[in-house]
């Protein structure tokens, strides 16, 4: 009776023991989780707008839809390349599916008519530009303030008439407000006042409600898992209107002017990817940050060191 008694007892610590190490490996899973999905939506949303130059005042890289009810948000940054050139537009030439726009002091041009090669220098290495998709699978976006297009060359670029000709694929020219699912700026930019740049990114999060994990994709298409026990992502925007004095004291859920954010607020719910709701050892936990693009490519934010914008506390 000693025997069994004190084997028991034996059992009984080793089954408690098992039970917190499940617990705390649980744990310590889903903070690992939540830790890298903060991690990565800090590092993108501070790099709203790299490599896209100011257009008409700026260009707002950050876009969104919110979640009908209780469904978890997304968002959306875009990116251009930030060791190529950018080119301003003159204007757009339908006819014959191309972009007019001022040569850039950067690029190197050899060759005429479709021969023509044009080249720019990146950290000491040459680069092919404005290649026909067909040679160099490379997207571009077109772009304005709020609004902008994503296409492919259709042909290598000339200079004709001291003007860049730009030709563009008329059916690969689409918007990346709605191929994500946004439900404003969804038209087409100012051409005359809009920028030309070659695309880096479309980075976007998502939430899949199915197999709790948070998704992102950096060209819309392939969407890869980067944290699991993710069920819930809420996000707000914290903006400003433009006036004088400009407010700097909104925030909102779905902001009818994306040129107006000034910074982003995630709250993320995560729990214990393994165990069921039902179990003694099933953790919760919500976490929330806010992170503000570094680029500033913003609204009436031409410079930082004597705006007052850049003091803002929110």
């Amino acid at each position: 009776m000693l025997t069994v008694g004190l084997m028991g007892t034996i059992f009984a610590l080793i089954n408690r023991n098992q039970q917190v190490f499940l617990s705390e490996s649980g744990t310590t899973d889903m903070n690992e989780n939540i830790r890298t999905a903060i991690d990565l939506m800090t590092r993108d949303v501070q790099s709203a707008g790299m490599g896209l130059p100011r257009a008409n005042g700026s260009f707002a890289a950050i876009y969104y839809t919110n979640g009908a009810g209780y469904a978890a948000d997304q968002i959306m940054i875009v990116n251009g390349d930030p060791y190529a050139p950018d080119v301003d537009m003159n204007s757009i030439d339908a006819a014959n599916s191309q972009f007019l726009c001022v040569p850039p002091a950067e690029v190197n041009v050899t060759g005429s008519g479709s021969s023509t090669t044009m080249t720019y220098v990146a950290n000491g290495v040459t680069k092919n530009i404005y290649q026909s998709y067909a040679n160099d699978p490379r997207l571009y976006v077109v772009y304005d303030d709020k609004l902008a297009k994503v296409f492919q060359i259709s042909a290598n670029a000339q200079v004709t008439g001291g003007q860049l000709a730009v030709k563009y694929n008329s059916s690969v020219f689409w918007t990346p407000a709605s191929t994500f699912g946004s439900a404003i700026d969804t038209g087409t930019p100012d051409y005359p006042n809009a920028k030309l740049c070659m695309l880096s990114s479309l980075v976007a999060y998502r939430l899949n409600t199915t197999t709790h994990e948070l998704e992102r994709t950096e060209d819309l298409t392939n969407w890869y898992a980067v944290a699991r026990g993710i069920v819930d992502m809420q996000i707000k925007y914290f903006t400003v209107t433009v006036a004088n004095p400009p407010d700097p004291g909104t925030l909102e859920d779905a902001p009818a002017t994306r040129r107006n954010i000034r910074a982003v607020m995630v709250t993320l719910v995560a729990e214990t990817a393994d165990l069921p709701s039902t179990s003694q050892n099933y953790r919760r936990v919500v976490l929330q940050f806010q992170a503000s693009p570094r680029n500033f490519n913003l609204l009436n934010n031409t410079n930082l060191s004597n705006n007052t914008e850049s003091t803002w506390d929110f």
